[in-house]
């Protein structure tokens, strides 16, 4: 679209009153002066669009798929590939409504000699679906600079971010054990990891024969080691709309960040060889209290089952993450749920905790002696006073959590779910160490 805008009226305005000036006056020079802005009138009225023929554009983004919450980087590149020169080239990218802008900003400008490349690069931060962006909107000015065209530009390159719950995790996801449910039995048997020795027994598999501790006093003896089992968990998603809360416009809901955490949970688990199941409150089903209900089981059919519980939780978002959490009043029928755990069974709950029914579900499933994880995402903003005084109130849930002998993993925003699972992992051994009555570091394997 080729558009002409006004810009010299006041050169008009400015050229009269000097040639009204210089005749009443019989000033020549005010006449000759007056001339000077009618030239620049001239050359506007005369100039003709500069044209967007030979601009091509090229956006990369990066990584897609991604996770929630995830900062995703957009390069876009719009390329002079004609032989004039652009002199003013301005571009805004289609950043999809439902996107925030993290870092950066999607506008750039500037001019473009042939084969010159303008570049714009931000931040996005991603939450859960298909995001399209639109052509990026471009505007080219004439020397004169009144006269523009504007139009958007076809672009190559990639045009849709994907954001999934089951998106590939950081490199450090991959390296070590630092779940939840790996669970070791007290008694010894064979394994990798050491657990003892004792005196041989004729029964007992060559492999196991300690061969040092022969060579050294002569006798034979048996190494033990871990025995590992499965354990049995069950992922409760804390979806009441109290917790559909987001830090700001464009971010992820804390519902969208708690499915994230449960989902690479459970897939990790089920590829353990655990049993896993699937509470989600506030999402209606046949469950324990009328909630989304999935017993726990194992096998690939049992992961595709939990994921899609998990992908359909509401990812719906106030934009607040503040006051309306307080003033809610839905709760959890956490006896309900207790009664359908199977024995044995350890809950690992992931809720921001922005209100007191799931401090006080995880308060009854303690008294029953249930191991249970909180997994609390931070969705309060702190930069209002309102904001701070939420703040307070869910650090102070946390220390309830912590005051049942409950494990609480406190996930801050911005920083890795693996950084937070492995920084959690490693205060726990160095308890487990302090009350074995041994280094941290686990000298006796």
């Amino acid at each position: 679209m080729t558009r002409r805008e006004r810009r010299w009226r006041g050169a008009v305005a400015a050229s009269l009153l000097l040639a009204v000036a210089g005749l009443a006056t019989r000033a020549g020079v005010l006449v000759v002066v007056a001339a000077v802005p009618l030239c620049y009138l001239a050359a506007d009225a005369l100039s003709t669009p500069p044209g967007h023929e030979g601009l091509v554009a090229r956006r990369r983004v990066h990584p897609t798929p991604a996770a929630p919450e995830r900062a995703v980087r957009v390069t876009l590149e719009v390329e002079n590939g004609s032989d004039r020169t652009l002199s003013d080239v301005r571009v805004v990218d289609g950043v999809p409504e439902d996107l925030a802008v993290l870092e950066g900003s999607p506008r750039g400008g500037e001019a473009l000699a042939p084969g010159e490349t303008l570049t714009v690069r931000y931040a996005v931060v991603a939450r859960r679906g298909d995001h399209a962006f639109r052509p990026p909107q471009v505007r080219v000015r004439g020397v004169a600079g009144g006269v523009h065209e504007t139009t958007r530009l076809e672009t190559a390159g990639d045009a849709t971010l994907v954001c999934r719950l089951d998106a590939g995790a950081p490199p450090i996801d991959a390296h070590g054990d630092r779940r939840v449910g790996r669970l070791a039995a007290d008694a010894p048997g064979s394994g990798v990891v050491f657990h003892s020795v004792r005196e041989h027994r004729p029964d007992d598999p060559a492999d196991r024969i300690d061969w040092r501790h022969y060579a050294k006093r002569g006798e034979l003896a048996t190494t033990n080691y871990e025995r590992r089992v499965a354990a049995t968990i069950v992922l409760v998603v804390d979806a009441r709309r109290p917790n559909r809360a987001v830090v700001a416009p464009g971010h992820p809901t804390a519902v969208e960040v708690s499915a994230y955490a449960a989902t690479h949970a459970a897939a990790d688990l089920l590829a353990r060889g655990h049993d896993v199941g699937v509470a989600a409150l506030g999402v209606d089903g046949d469950g324990p209290g009328g909630v989304a209900w999935l017993p726990p089981a194992a096998g690939a059919a049992q992961r595709a089952r939990a994921l899609d519980i998990l992908a359909e939780l509401p990812g719906d978002g106030r934009g607040d993450g503040e006051q309306t959490a307080e003033s809610s009043s839905a709760g959890i029928d956490a006896r309900a749920l207790l009664g359908a755990l199977p024995p044995d069974a350890q809950v690992v709950l992931a809720s921001p905790l922005l209100d007191d029914p799931p401090v006080e579900a995880v308060e009854t499933w303690r008294a029953a002696d249930v191991p249970v994880t909180v997994l609390s995402p931070d969705a309060v903003a702190e930069n209002t006073v309102s904001g701070q005084h939420t703040q307070l109130r869910r650090r102070t849930r946390l220390a309830r959590v912590q005051s049942t002998g409950a494990r609480s993993v406190d996930w801050r925003r911005g920083t890795p779910l693996a950084v937070v699972l492995e920084a959690a992992d490693l205060v726990a051994a160095k308890s487990a160490a302090t009350s074995a009555g041994r280094p941290a570091g686990g000298g006796g394997r």
